[in-house]
């Protein structure tokens, strides 16, 4: 990460928030978080709104993402690194007019990290020493 022009306080102090969304129990992403041990995610939700509120609806009642039409729904929005000791892989996931982060994008980006981390495209567990046995899983 020395290519990253940010003090290591700030990266440390983000990457701490964005293990804190998926790992620990207030975080938005907590029931989209890995439980393997070692290949633990650490990422951050986030809507996309569509279409602008108006007064009026402000006013009387704002719809529910659900009860609008599908062209006027939010967009949902994720994006992690894992694994949260010795990061390796990053993952950003849009979802449009899907809603929420927490409930649509964090899942998928947790399926495919997931599958990621398990097939271990770059080696990295053997080399860096993460948790997981190697060769556990698929081949790329």
């Amino acid at each position: 990460m020395a290519d990253i022009k940010i003090s290591s306080e700030v990266r440390q102090l983000v990457m701490g928030g964005m293990n804190a969304v998926s790992n620990t129990e207030r975080g938005t992403a907590y029931r989209a978080r890995i439980k393997e041990p070692g290949f633990e995610l650490a990422g951050k939700t986030g809507t996309a709104q569509v279409k602008r509120i108006s007064k009026h609806e402000r006013d009387t009642r704002v719809l529910k993402n659900k009860e609008r039409p599908w062209k006027d729904r939010d967009h949902a929005l994720f994006v992690a690194f894992a694994p949260v000791e010795k990061p390796r892989y990053a993952i950003a996931v849009v979802v449009e007019h899907g809603g929420g982060g927490s409930t649509v994008a964090a899942p998928i980006a947790r399926d495919i990290m997931h599958e990621t981390l398990k097939r271990d495209p770059s080696g990295y567990r053997e080399r860096d020493g993460v948790a997981g046995e190697k060769g556990k899983g698929r081949k790329a």
